[in-house]
């Protein structure tokens, strides 16, 4: 059980039979018993560890509150801040995971399959309807109940437009469809990973065979380029559709009402039918290379990365370029920072303020930071603090430990809004316990004037 997490679950007083029953990079689940005035009752509370972006776990909390009023969801109760973490709470709707059902009971007949695909297409149509996409559909993430199956973890659930949240991948790639490599993520995506979680229902198996394969590289390098494995030991109706769902060109997958079609008479286009299948399980030596040759942005991207960390800057300017020029937000502000520093291009503040414009207007918020430093200073423009304010605030609210410093010390000082000394030390605080020394710093300084030492 996770030593660090368990005793803030055991310091609430509703709480008992505490269980752990999952434990992923950035939250952790556990089984409870919670006392209410109506009585005991089973729960599930996700323990969120990092609490430093505000704005995504707002998000998710009213995207939960939203699907409570529909019957396919499992009801959430509350979220509880306590000290650095959040308690999510809601109904107890099934011990297993889709994984663990699976390692446990074996594969999925056909008519069960049916049921998972019906359950899912009905939760999302209500999560498309109000233009979200999930963003993470796999086999731990999917619950299955007494008389249905419920989709979980909206963590990384988000609005399907371009963004600097679609460029950004976080936990594994196994599922991620190929699109996600060029900043892209829409309703299709689900479809695609839908596809890859109906085929280890079906099979026990990963679909490009990454159950035990961390390497993102292949996993990348798979969910672009490998065709399903064994694609003739499915049943042929399954066989065709998983073919379909799993389409690397996102405009071929089928949509909700084509899935809800399939599930009446089992039919798909002819082209799905007729279209050969030449099957490739292999790797390159360096597939993060050759997908950044293949002109995937990400790739590109950490391509660049590797560059500037190695000195060859102007690769790495060239590199953050081409993906700058497809409106890649992140390569946008780094380019920004090479105009700011005046490596390796002469030194232009305004064509870093206009990079890093152009990125925060995609909700980047390390550009909003980096724009909000040089309204603050003045640096080749007039001054601007309430504005420096607002984007410092932006981004500290999205997790950036630099500006949520920047922000405390702008209500400590009453630069840009009015003083207030409870926001600064909150900022502060928070900054802090995620390694920034700079609010580590401030905090003693803090501390001495208050004690006058």
């Amino acid at each position: 059980m996770s030593d660090g997490v368990l005793p803030v679950l055991e310091q609430q007083p509703d709480l008992s039979k505490i269980k752990l029953i999952g434990e992923g990079a950035f939250a952790s689940v556990y089984k409870v018993k919670q006392m209410t005035e109506e009585g005991d009752k089973k729960q599930i509370v996700r323990v969120i560890r990092n609490i430093s972006d505000h704005q995504s776990i707002k998000r998710e909390k009213d995207l939960l509150n939203y699907l409570n009023k529909f019957p396919e969801f499992i009801h959430f109760n509350e979220i509880r801040k306590v000290g650095y973490n959040y308690l999510q709470f809601f109904d107890f709707a099934g011990k297993r995971n889709l994984k663990q059902t699976v390692k446990k009971e074996g594969t999925f007949s056909a008519k069960k399959a049916k049921k998972l695909l019906a359950d899912m297409v009905a939760i999302l149509e209500r999560v498309h309807y109000v233009g979200f996409v999930h963003g993470d559909i796999k086999p731990s993430n999917i619950v299955v109940g007494k008389k249905q199956f419920y989709l979980v973890d909206w963590t990384q659930s988000i609005p399907s437009l371009s963004s600097f949240d679609t460029e950004t991948m976080v936990g594994d790639k196994k599922h991620c469809p190929p699109e996600r490599l060029n900043g892209q993520l829409e309703e299709s995506g689900d479809i695609y990973s839908l596809g890859c979680t109906l085929y280890y229902a079906l099979t026990g198996k990963h679909i490009y065979r990454l159950d035990k394969n961390e390497d993102m590289g292949k996993q990348l390098w798979a969910s672009v380029h490998h065709t399903v494995h064994k694609m003739n030991k499915l049943p042929i109706f399954w066989r065709y559709l998983i073919f379909w769902m799993t389409q690397k060109d996102p405009t071929k997958r089928p949509g909700l009402v084509e899935l809800k079609s399939w599930l009446e008479d089992l039919t798909v286009p002819d082209w799905v039918r007729k279209m050969s299948v030449r099957v490739d399980k292999s790797y390159p030596e360096d597939p993060m290379r050759v997908l950044a040759d293949e002109h995937y942005l990400y790739p590109i991207f950490k391509k660049a990365l590797d560059y500037e960390e190695s000195g060859d800057l102007e690769t790495a300017f060239n590199l953050y370029e081409s993906c700058a020029f497809k409106d890649y937000s992140r390569a946008e502000n780094n380019l920004g920072l090479m105009y700011e520093k005046g490596k390796p291009v002469k030194q232009s503040y305004a064509m870093a303020a206009n990079m890093f414009h152009q990125a925060f207007e995609k909700g980047n918020p390390f550009a909003a930071y980096n724009l909000a430093r040089l309204f603050e200073k003045g640096l080749g423009m007039p001054s601007n603090l309430d504005y420096a304010f607002k984007l410092y605030r932006f981004a500290a609210m999205r997790g950036n430990i630099k500006a949520q410093n920047s922000l405390a010390m702008m209500y400590l000082e009453g630069r840009g809004t009015a003083k207030n000394l409870a926001q600064a030390r909150s900022w502060l605080g928070l900054a802090a316990h995620y390694g920034s020394e700079y609010a580590q710093r401030n905090i003693r300084i803090l501390l001495k004037q208050s004690t006058g030492t």
